[in-house]
């Protein structure tokens, strides 16, 4: 496929006013040439196509361009409409930020996490890790993710995925609920012993009383 560019004659610099402009001026020329006989409105159409899914793509570019330009990969502003629960303008904001670095792929995990997508979450968490492994509050999330999806009894907002400006939940909160787990899981164990020396004493007794019965 051709360079969707040079298909208006432009390039990927150029104003996107004048990139609207040409787009339309072809597109008319194009339309009207498509109705003529024979190879002549053949090529209008083959060219009219040709234009219109180039256009796609520059207009994507475009819109891409505007947003960036608007948002300006905003991480402070992103990290407040995470704060206020609106996750949709905050992906917006970060689908405006060209620089899929490890950085994106952190703000990526918390959106996730948030909509309680821990799948995705930690893939993005993964992700991060690969590009910037040495990063001690990337490996802290994805420790503490790991957590959480291997505790069933967790939900997704229980625990924050990070610490930084995303640890919505403070340290002592986590540690609290770290304890009562562990607590619980200890609670557990130790019921599950009682219940097995209740299990082996009755088995000793009837095994007793039917040797008795026998004799």
């Amino acid at each position: 496929m051709k360079d969707p560019y040079e298909v208006l004659g432009l390039t990927k610099d150029s104003d996107p006013d004048q990139l609207r402009a040409r787009y339309e001026a072809l597109k008319a020329r194009y339309g009207e040439q498509r109705y003529q006989d024979g190879e002549i409105g053949n090529e209008g159409a083959r060219l009219l196509n040709e234009l219109e899914s180039s256009w796609k793509i520059i207009e994507s570019n475009i819109k891409k361009r505007e947003a960036s330009k608007k948002f300006g990969g905003d991480y402070g502003r992103l990290d407040n409409l995470i704060r206020a629960g609106s996750y949709d303008e905050a992906q917006d904001v970060l689908d405006s930020v060209a620089d899929r670095d490890a950085k994106w792929h952190y703000y990526q995990s918390i959106i996730f996490y948030k909509r309680e997508w821990l799948s995705e979450s930690r893939a993005q968490l993964v992700i991060a890790l690969q590009l910037d492994p040495n990063n001690q509050k990337y490996k802290e999330s994805l420790r503490k993710l790991d957590l959480v999806m291997g505790n069933p009894n967790a939900k997704a907002n229980d625990i924050g995925v990070g610490q930084g400006p995303y640890t919505y939940d403070d340290g002592a909160r986590y540690q609290q609920q770290q304890q009562q787990y562990q607590q619980q899981t200890a609670t557990d164990s130790a019921m599950n012993t009682c219940a097995n020396c209740a299990m082996c004493y009755c088995m000793s007794e009837l095994c007793c009383s039917m040797s008795r019965c026998c004799h």
